[in-house]
Protein backbone atom coordinates (compact mmCIF):
# COMPACT_ATOMS: atom_id res chain seq x y z
CA UNK A 1 0.00 0.00 0.00
CA UNK A 2 2.84 2.19 0.92
CA UNK A 3 3.31 5.32 3.31
CA UNK A 4 1.15 8.57 3.30
CA UNK A 5 4.74 10.14 4.34
CA UNK A 6 5.58 9.10 0.60
CA UNK A 7 4.05 11.54 -1.01
CA UNK A 8 6.01 14.36 -3.03
CA UNK A 9 5.20 17.52 -4.57
CA UNK A 10 7.28 18.52 -7.44
CA UNK A 11 6.66 21.17 -10.43
CA UNK A 12 9.54 22.29 -12.99
CA UNK A 13 8.95 23.64 -16.26
CA UNK A 14 9.91 22.12 -19.65
CA UNK A 15 12.99 24.03 -20.64
CA UNK A 16 12.19 23.42 -24.34
CA UNK A 17 8.60 25.25 -24.21
CA UNK A 18 10.27 28.36 -22.13
CA UNK A 19 12.47 29.32 -24.63
CA UNK A 20 9.67 28.64 -27.64
CA UNK A 21 7.86 30.88 -25.41
CA UNK A 22 10.52 33.83 -24.75
CA UNK A 23 11.08 33.48 -28.60
CA UNK A 24 7.76 33.35 -29.65
CA UNK A 25 7.78 30.80 -31.88
CA UNK A 26 7.75 27.03 -32.82
CA UNK A 27 11.70 25.66 -32.87
CA UNK A 28 11.95 21.61 -34.56
CA UNK A 29 14.07 20.63 -31.64
CA UNK A 30 15.44 17.72 -33.46
CA UNK A 31 16.83 19.36 -36.34
CA UNK A 32 18.81 21.94 -33.41
CA UNK A 33 22.45 20.58 -33.97
CA UNK A 34 23.78 21.86 -30.47
CA UNK A 35 20.24 22.12 -28.33
CA UNK A 36 21.97 22.25 -25.21
CA UNK A 37 24.07 25.01 -26.29
CA UNK A 38 20.84 26.94 -27.88
CA UNK A 39 18.74 26.11 -24.69
CA UNK A 40 21.91 27.54 -22.47
CA UNK A 41 21.96 31.00 -24.75
CA UNK A 42 18.27 31.76 -24.28
CA UNK A 43 17.67 30.97 -20.97
CA UNK A 44 21.35 32.84 -19.86
CA UNK A 45 22.37 29.68 -17.88
CA UNK A 46 24.67 26.89 -18.27
CA UNK A 47 22.78 23.81 -19.17
CA UNK A 48 24.24 21.56 -16.70
CA UNK A 49 23.00 24.25 -13.82
CA UNK A 50 19.36 24.65 -15.50
CA UNK A 51 17.97 21.33 -13.72
CA UNK A 52 18.70 21.57 -9.97
CA UNK A 53 17.29 24.76 -7.89
CA UNK A 54 20.08 24.95 -5.73
CA UNK A 55 21.76 27.24 -8.67
CA UNK A 56 18.57 29.74 -9.14
CA UNK A 57 17.45 28.29 -12.41
CA UNK A 58 14.50 29.61 -14.17
CA UNK A 59 12.98 25.81 -14.42
CA UNK A 60 12.13 26.20 -10.93
CA UNK A 61 11.58 30.02 -10.49
CA UNK A 62 8.10 29.79 -8.70
CA UNK A 63 10.46 27.78 -5.87
CA UNK A 64 13.74 27.96 -4.09
CA UNK A 65 16.12 26.20 -2.09
CA UNK A 66 16.02 28.49 1.50
CA UNK A 67 19.21 29.59 2.51
CA UNK A 68 19.00 28.63 6.33
CA UNK A 69 18.15 24.76 5.17
CA UNK A 70 17.24 21.69 2.70
CA UNK A 71 13.80 22.82 1.48
CA UNK A 72 11.92 24.64 -1.15
CA UNK A 73 10.69 27.99 -0.72
CA UNK A 74 7.58 29.27 -2.68
CA UNK A 75 7.75 32.62 -4.29
CA UNK A 76 4.87 34.69 -5.63
CA UNK A 77 3.79 32.34 -8.85
CA UNK A 78 1.96 35.03 -11.11
CA UNK A 79 4.89 37.23 -11.00
CA UNK A 80 7.44 34.79 -12.02
CA UNK A 81 5.31 33.73 -14.33
CA UNK A 82 5.26 37.38 -16.50
CA UNK A 83 8.88 37.69 -15.31
CA UNK A 84 9.73 34.41 -17.08
CA UNK A 85 8.02 34.71 -20.68
CA UNK A 86 9.17 38.29 -20.83
CA UNK A 87 11.02 39.32 -23.76
CA UNK A 88 13.57 41.71 -24.61
CA UNK A 89 12.41 44.94 -26.34
CA UNK A 90 15.55 45.58 -28.17
CA UNK A 91 15.22 42.07 -29.89
CA UNK A 92 11.40 42.59 -30.57
CA UNK A 93 12.44 46.01 -32.03
CA UNK A 94 14.87 44.58 -33.99
CA UNK A 95 12.78 42.16 -35.53
CA UNK A 96 14.60 39.11 -33.69
CA UNK A 97 11.70 38.42 -31.90
CA UNK A 98 7.66 37.77 -32.11
CA UNK A 99 5.74 39.88 -29.53
CA UNK A 100 4.08 37.12 -27.66
CA UNK A 101 0.27 37.03 -27.57
CA UNK A 102 -0.99 34.98 -26.45
CA UNK A 103 -3.90 34.39 -28.16
CA UNK A 104 -6.67 31.82 -28.09
CA UNK A 105 -7.70 29.65 -31.18
CA UNK A 106 -8.42 26.16 -31.86
CA UNK A 107 -5.62 24.77 -33.88
CA UNK A 108 -6.49 21.64 -34.36
CA UNK A 109 -8.45 17.83 -33.72
CA UNK A 110 -9.22 16.90 -30.69
CA UNK A 111 -8.28 13.06 -31.35
CA UNK A 112 -6.49 12.09 -34.21
CA UNK A 113 -6.72 8.72 -33.49
CA UNK A 114 -6.58 6.32 -29.70
CA UNK A 115 -4.55 8.32 -27.10
CA UNK A 116 -1.62 7.06 -26.30
CA UNK A 117 1.46 7.94 -24.10
CA UNK A 118 3.79 10.14 -26.41
CA UNK A 119 0.91 12.74 -26.92
CA UNK A 120 1.23 14.59 -23.54
CA UNK A 121 3.90 16.79 -23.33
CA UNK A 122 4.89 20.09 -20.84
CA UNK A 123 4.57 23.13 -21.74
CA UNK A 124 6.05 26.88 -19.72
CA UNK A 125 4.42 26.07 -16.43
CA UNK A 126 5.84 23.85 -13.88
CA UNK A 127 2.96 21.09 -14.12
CA UNK A 128 5.04 18.06 -14.79
CA UNK A 129 3.30 16.02 -12.10
CA UNK A 130 -0.19 16.42 -14.46
CA UNK A 131 1.45 15.93 -17.39
CA UNK A 132 3.06 12.85 -16.73
CA UNK A 133 -0.26 11.76 -14.56
CA UNK A 134 -1.56 12.05 -18.35
CA UNK A 135 1.09 10.01 -19.58
CA UNK A 136 1.17 7.32 -17.12
CA UNK A 137 -2.98 7.30 -17.79
CA UNK A 138 -2.86 7.20 -21.49
CA UNK A 139 -0.07 4.35 -21.18
CA UNK A 140 -2.22 2.28 -18.66
CA UNK A 141 -5.16 3.38 -19.88
CA UNK A 142 -6.00 5.04 -22.64
CA UNK A 143 -9.58 4.79 -23.24
CA UNK A 144 -10.12 6.66 -19.56
CA UNK A 145 -9.61 9.95 -21.79
CA UNK A 146 -12.69 9.07 -23.84
CA UNK A 147 -14.96 7.64 -20.97
CA UNK A 148 -14.45 11.29 -19.09
CA UNK A 149 -14.78 13.31 -21.93
CA UNK A 150 -18.78 14.21 -22.87
CA UNK A 151 -18.51 16.86 -26.06
CA UNK A 152 -21.60 19.00 -26.25
CA UNK A 153 -22.96 21.53 -28.66
CA UNK A 154 -21.46 25.01 -28.81
CA UNK A 155 -24.21 27.94 -27.19
CA UNK A 156 -23.72 30.66 -25.07
CA UNK A 157 -23.08 29.81 -21.83
CA UNK A 158 -19.08 30.08 -22.01
CA UNK A 159 -18.27 31.59 -25.14
CA UNK A 160 -20.59 31.92 -28.80
CA UNK A 161 -19.00 30.08 -31.18
CA UNK A 162 -17.15 26.99 -31.81
CA UNK A 163 -17.10 23.44 -30.00
CA UNK A 164 -16.41 22.47 -26.40
CA UNK A 165 -16.54 19.99 -24.03
CA UNK A 166 -17.07 18.52 -20.76
CA UNK A 167 -14.82 16.50 -18.96
CA UNK A 168 -15.03 14.85 -15.89
CA UNK A 169 -12.71 15.49 -12.75
CA UNK A 170 -12.42 13.41 -9.43
CA UNK A 171 -12.32 15.48 -6.08
CA UNK A 172 -11.26 12.15 -4.28
CA UNK A 173 -11.48 8.49 -4.27
CA UNK A 174 -14.56 7.10 -5.26
CA UNK A 175 -16.12 10.60 -5.32
CA UNK A 176 -18.80 11.43 -8.00
CA UNK A 177 -17.05 13.10 -10.92
CA UNK A 178 -17.09 16.51 -11.70
CA UNK A 179 -17.85 18.00 -15.66
CA UNK A 180 -15.65 20.81 -16.31
CA UNK A 181 -16.64 22.93 -19.71
CA UNK A 182 -14.42 24.38 -21.51
CA UNK A 183 -14.47 25.23 -25.27
CA UNK A 184 -11.24 23.42 -27.72
CA UNK A 185 -9.93 26.78 -27.51
CA UNK A 186 -5.62 27.32 -26.08
CA UNK A 187 -3.54 29.98 -25.35
CA UNK A 188 -0.97 30.14 -28.15
CA UNK A 189 2.43 32.25 -29.18
CA UNK A 190 0.63 34.27 -32.51
CA UNK A 191 1.35 33.63 -35.61
CA UNK A 192 0.14 30.23 -35.93
CA UNK A 193 -0.02 26.78 -33.38
CA UNK A 194 2.69 27.57 -31.31
CA UNK A 195 1.41 26.20 -27.81
CA UNK A 196 2.62 28.16 -24.88
CA UNK A 197 1.55 25.64 -22.19
CA UNK A 198 0.86 21.71 -22.85
CA UNK A 199 0.50 20.42 -26.26
CA UNK A 200 0.66 17.15 -27.84
CA UNK A 201 3.31 15.31 -29.68
CA UNK A 202 1.74 14.21 -32.53
CA UNK A 203 0.94 17.52 -34.83
CA UNK A 204 -2.70 19.00 -35.16
CA UNK A 205 -3.81 17.13 -32.14
CA UNK A 206 -5.15 19.04 -29.00
CA UNK A 207 -6.44 16.26 -26.52
CA UNK A 208 -3.82 16.70 -24.02
CA UNK A 209 -4.27 21.01 -24.14
CA UNK A 210 -7.67 20.71 -23.98
CA UNK A 211 -7.19 18.39 -20.92
CA UNK A 212 -5.23 20.59 -19.30
CA UNK A 213 -7.11 23.65 -19.62
CA UNK A 214 -10.14 22.18 -18.10
CA UNK A 215 -7.90 21.14 -15.19
CA UNK A 216 -6.12 24.24 -14.64
CA UNK A 217 -10.13 25.39 -14.45
CA UNK A 218 -10.67 22.58 -12.18
CA UNK A 219 -7.79 23.52 -9.68
CA UNK A 220 -7.86 27.42 -9.60
CA UNK A 221 -11.77 26.94 -9.36
CA UNK A 222 -12.26 29.69 -12.44
CA UNK A 223 -15.43 30.08 -13.83
CA UNK A 224 -14.51 31.81 -17.70
CA UNK A 225 -13.08 29.92 -20.53
CA UNK A 226 -9.82 31.23 -20.28
CA UNK A 227 -8.13 30.22 -17.11
CA UNK A 228 -4.90 32.04 -15.50
CA UNK A 229 -2.23 29.28 -16.04
CA UNK A 230 0.59 31.33 -14.31
CA UNK A 231 -1.62 30.15 -10.97
CA UNK A 232 0.11 26.30 -11.49
CA UNK A 233 2.68 25.29 -9.67
CA UNK A 234 3.81 21.98 -8.48
CA UNK A 235 2.00 19.21 -7.61
CA UNK A 236 1.58 15.77 -6.14
CA UNK A 237 0.98 13.34 -9.64
CA UNK A 238 -0.44 10.35 -7.93
CA UNK A 239 -3.70 12.32 -6.53
CA UNK A 240 -3.42 14.13 -9.73
CA UNK A 241 -4.18 10.42 -11.13
CA UNK A 242 -6.48 10.49 -8.20
CA UNK A 243 -8.52 13.65 -10.29
CA UNK A 244 -7.87 11.70 -13.57
CA UNK A 245 -9.40 8.46 -13.03
CA UNK A 246 -11.04 8.16 -9.35
CA UNK A 247 -9.29 5.06 -7.98
CA UNK A 248 -7.62 4.78 -4.70
CA UNK A 249 -3.94 6.08 -4.35
CA UNK A 250 -1.20 4.56 -3.26
CA UNK A 251 2.65 5.70 -2.05
CA UNK A 252 5.69 4.12 -1.80
CA UNK A 253 8.99 5.90 -0.62
CA UNK A 254 12.25 4.65 -1.82
CA UNK A 255 14.70 5.20 1.46
CA UNK A 256 13.38 2.27 2.89
CA UNK A 257 13.92 0.08 0.01
CA UNK A 258 16.72 -1.32 -2.32
CA UNK A 259 16.89 -1.37 -6.17
CA UNK A 260 15.86 -5.08 -6.21
CA UNK A 261 12.27 -3.90 -3.97
CA UNK A 262 11.49 -1.33 -6.55
CA UNK A 263 11.84 -3.11 -9.83
CA UNK A 264 9.97 -5.93 -8.40
CA UNK A 265 7.52 -3.88 -6.96
CA UNK A 266 6.75 -2.37 -10.59
CA UNK A 267 7.14 -5.35 -11.88
CA UNK A 268 4.01 -6.11 -9.65
CA UNK A 269 1.93 -3.90 -11.51
CA UNK A 270 2.65 -4.94 -14.70
CA UNK A 271 1.60 -7.38 -17.46
CA UNK A 272 4.29 -8.22 -19.69
CA UNK A 273 6.85 -5.70 -19.30
CA UNK A 274 4.36 -2.41 -18.99
CA UNK A 275 2.30 -1.20 -16.13
CA UNK A 276 -1.45 -2.18 -15.88
CA UNK A 277 -2.00 0.15 -12.61
CA UNK A 278 -1.01 4.06 -14.47
CA UNK A 279 2.58 4.62 -12.36
CA UNK A 280 4.42 7.67 -11.69
CA UNK A 281 7.69 8.98 -9.62
CA UNK A 282 9.20 12.34 -8.46
CA UNK A 283 12.67 12.81 -7.83
CA UNK A 284 14.88 14.72 -4.75
CA UNK A 285 14.13 18.59 -4.60
CA UNK A 286 17.89 19.08 -5.39
CA UNK A 287 21.15 16.99 -4.89
CA UNK A 288 21.47 19.11 -1.54
CA UNK A 289 18.39 16.74 -0.32
CA UNK A 290 19.41 13.97 -2.00
CA UNK A 291 21.74 10.76 -0.56
CA UNK A 292 25.75 11.39 -1.04
CA UNK A 293 27.21 11.43 -4.43
CA UNK A 294 23.86 12.41 -6.10
CA UNK A 295 24.27 14.47 -9.33
CA UNK A 296 21.38 15.53 -11.54
CA UNK A 297 23.38 17.60 -14.04
CA UNK A 298 25.96 14.83 -14.60
CA UNK A 299 22.92 11.85 -13.86
CA UNK A 300 20.47 13.46 -17.18
CA UNK A 301 18.13 13.68 -14.37
CA UNK A 302 15.87 16.66 -13.55
CA UNK A 303 15.54 17.36 -9.77
CA UNK A 304 11.99 18.29 -7.89
CA UNK A 305 10.72 16.47 -11.59
CA UNK A 306 7.98 14.07 -12.39
CA UNK A 307 8.34 11.20 -14.59
CA UNK A 308 5.78 8.14 -15.68
CA UNK A 309 6.85 4.67 -15.05
CA UNK A 310 5.93 2.42 -18.24
CA UNK A 311 7.42 -0.63 -16.69
CA UNK A 312 10.60 -2.86 -16.60
CA UNK A 313 13.23 -3.98 -18.36
CA UNK A 314 16.15 -6.96 -18.05
CA UNK A 315 18.82 -6.65 -20.00
CA UNK A 316 22.69 -7.64 -20.29
CA UNK A 317 22.08 -8.98 -16.27
CA UNK A 318 20.95 -5.48 -15.13
CA UNK A 319 17.72 -4.84 -14.16
CA UNK A 320 16.09 -1.19 -15.21
CA UNK A 321 12.71 1.08 -14.54
CA UNK A 322 11.73 2.80 -18.09
CA UNK A 323 10.23 6.01 -17.42
CA UNK A 324 9.31 8.92 -19.55
CA UNK A 325 10.11 12.41 -18.71
CA UNK A 326 6.91 14.70 -19.93
CA UNK A 327 9.12 17.05 -21.81
CA UNK A 328 9.37 14.57 -24.51
CA UNK A 329 13.26 15.26 -24.72
CA UNK A 330 15.87 15.28 -21.94
CA UNK A 331 16.38 11.65 -20.93
CA UNK A 332 18.75 10.23 -18.62
CA UNK A 333 22.28 9.33 -19.11
CA UNK A 334 23.58 7.37 -16.36
CA UNK A 335 23.31 4.07 -15.89
CA UNK A 336 21.03 3.50 -18.96
CA UNK A 337 20.10 0.66 -21.45
CA UNK A 338 20.37 1.73 -24.62
CA UNK A 339 18.79 -0.22 -27.30
CA UNK A 340 15.28 -1.86 -28.40
CA UNK A 341 12.84 -2.48 -25.23
CA UNK A 342 9.76 -4.73 -26.33
CA UNK A 343 6.75 -4.15 -23.94
CA UNK A 344 3.17 -6.29 -24.51
CA UNK A 345 -0.08 -6.67 -23.47
CA UNK A 346 -2.68 -9.25 -23.73
CA UNK A 347 -6.18 -9.06 -25.43
CA UNK A 348 -8.16 -11.54 -26.53
CA UNK A 349 -7.06 -13.55 -29.23
CA UNK A 350 -3.19 -12.81 -28.99
CA UNK A 351 -0.74 -10.13 -27.65
CA UNK A 352 -0.38 -6.19 -28.99
CA UNK A 353 3.92 -6.31 -28.83
CA UNK A 354 5.73 -2.65 -29.40
CA UNK A 355 9.09 -2.17 -29.19
CA UNK A 356 10.49 1.08 -28.64
CA UNK A 357 14.60 2.05 -29.27
CA UNK A 358 15.50 3.91 -26.10
CA UNK A 359 16.14 6.42 -25.59
CA UNK A 360 12.96 7.81 -27.43
CA UNK A 361 11.13 11.02 -26.96
CA UNK A 362 11.69 11.10 -23.41
CA UNK A 363 11.66 7.25 -22.46
CA UNK A 364 14.65 5.57 -21.61
CA UNK A 365 15.53 2.81 -19.06
CA UNK A 366 17.07 3.94 -15.73
CA UNK A 367 19.56 1.06 -13.57
CA UNK A 368 17.19 -0.04 -10.57
CA UNK A 369 19.44 1.19 -8.08
CA UNK A 370 19.99 4.37 -9.68
CA UNK A 371 16.21 5.00 -9.68
CA UNK A 372 16.30 3.82 -5.99
CA UNK A 373 19.07 6.92 -5.18
CA UNK A 374 17.58 9.56 -7.55
CA UNK A 375 14.15 8.99 -6.90
CA UNK A 376 12.72 10.01 -3.95
CA UNK A 377 8.93 8.47 -4.10
CA UNK A 378 6.83 6.95 -6.46
CA UNK A 379 2.84 5.85 -6.92
CA UNK A 380 0.19 4.60 -8.25
CA UNK A 381 -3.95 4.06 -8.71
CA UNK A 382 -5.80 1.21 -8.74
Amino acid sequence: MGSETAKASAGVINPFALVEARLGHRIDWRRVADSKQFVSSVLGMPYEKLFDPKHGSPLYAHARIHKEGRRLAAIDAQELHTRLLAQDDRALAAGALRRIGPTWEDPGTFFLHSPDFQAPVQGAIPNCHFISAMTALAWANPTAFVHNLRPVRANDTIEPGGTFARIAFYGATGAAPTNVECTEKVPLNEPGDNYLYGRSGHAGETWPAVYEKAWVKWITGATGDRPDYSLVTGGDPVWDLVTLIGFAAHYQGTSTQTGDDIWDAVRGHCRGSWTFDPMVACTYASDADAPPGTNYASAGLVAWHCYAILGWQYANNKKYIVVRNPWGYHEGTLNVDVGPWTSFDQFEGGLVIGTLNLPDHGVFAVEANTFQQYFVSYGWVR
